[in-house]
């Protein structure tokens, strides 16, 4: 599983969750309770569904950068977390586009993944400080309207997590909603991709053609 699953899940069922009183037949509860090795009871509340527990284990990560033994213990408790291994790619890749420390890095994705995943219902976090649909459809094209940013309280939250002035948070929230937006993009394959498959087919069918004798000579 990856945060592409994820992400998805987020887009097809986000509309579905506690409307059934039934939070564990919610495909992102059963999805993230997987991930995390849970089973959870059908009466299990939003906040004890595997999202209320990601959404916490994001909150630790966003909580990384900290002073004191109280952010270092938050570090050591969730750097063998499952849910490490799905943003350290995003991290790995933000620290390099933007030049920041890979701790800062975990921050930001970690922030833009928990604001994403609290628009579902099970997440039992609050979901009010963007329209999701709105945003998304900005990540799809992978155009960012900065507006979105600043209109938020985004670029402010980070900013005061991080340190950055308002100018490199807006931006490195910008990139890294897109590195989160080419995971949701949907019905589009990389043009190599798309060449590969045309050319393995072309030879396909010559490798037919001359099996048949139907070779045509010039």
């Amino acid at each position: 599983m990856s945060m592409e699953d994820i992400l998805k899940v987020l887009v097809n069922s986000r509309q579905q969750g506690s409307s059934t009183g039934q939070p564990s037949s919610d495909p992102m509860t059963d999805l993230i309770g997987g991930l995390l090795g849970q089973q959870q009871a059908p009466s299990a509340s939003p906040q004890q569904s595997g999202l209320g527990d990601m959404m916490g284990l994001l909150e630790m990560f966003m909580g990384g950068g900290q002073s004191g033994s109280m952010g270092m213990t938050n570090q050591s408790m969730t750097m063998n977390s499952p849910i490490m291994a799905l943003l350290q790619p995003f991290v790995v890749q933000l620290a390099k586009k933007m030049k920041i420390p890979p701790e800062i890095a975990m921050i930001v994705v970690s922030f833009v993944a928990h604001k994403l995943l609290a628009h579902h219902p099970t997440s039992g976090r609050d979901s009010n400080t963007f329209d999701l649909d709105d945003l998304l459809g900005q990540m799809n094209s992978g155009k960012i309207n900065p507006n979105t940013l600043y209109d938020s309280g985004m670029v402010n939250e980070i900013s005061r997590m991080t340190g950055m002035n308002e100018a490199q948070a807006a931006k490195t929230l910008n990139t890294t909603l897109s590195m989160f937006g080419k995971q949701i993009q949907t019905g589009k394959k990389p043009a190599s991709a798309v060449r590969n498959r045309v050319s393995s087919s072309s030879r396909s069918m010559r490798s037919a053609t001359v099996r048949t004798g139907k070779v045509k000579r010039q």
